[in-house]
């Protein structure tokens, strides 16, 4: 009679060690596209805080293109010289404030772009390829690498 083994064969550890390896191989894609979509949604929330800030300065000055203080805003502009956002308060982990620009104004449509290429942030190699962009009637258009 033969005694009773405990453990585990090199077959059944090789056929666990190949499924592993195929449930990685599968899932490690998927997560990295989630990722990239995570980190626009920083982008998402900048974007947000600055149509806040335009809309603010709309209900002042019944305009998008012009300031508190009459000054023109023009395409380009950093998203800082508008009254109300601060140097710092777009600086993020993905994206920071010169990410952030008026890429297109008048009096009643704006858009908002974000571009991941010009981030000076911490993890900015992270966001390259990521563009967001925000127009006056709340539409979000992401381009993601």
């Amino acid at each position: 009679m033969r005694s009773k083994r405990d453990g585990f064969t090199l077959v059944e550890l090789m056929v666990v060690a190949v499924i592993v390896a195929i449930l990685a191989a599968v899932a490690i894609p998927l997560m990295s596209a989630n990722k990239t979509r995570a980190m626009a949604t920083e982008a998402e929330a900048g974007c947000g805080t600055i149509r806040t800030a335009m809309r603010a300065m709309f209900a002042e000055t019944s305009a998008y293109n012009k300031d508190l203080n009459g000054t023109a805003i023009t395409a380009g502009a950093l998203a800082s010289t508008l009254p109300g956002i601060g140097a710092t308060d777009l600086d993020g982990r993905f994206f920071d404030n010169p990410c952030y620009k008026i890429s297109a104004v008048g009096t009643t449509t704006y858009t908002i772009t974000c571009t991941g290429a010009d981030s000076g942030a911490p993890q900015k190699a992270d966001v390259a390829g990521v563009t967001v962009t925000l127009d006056d009637a709340g539409k979000i258009t992401k381009t993601l690498p």
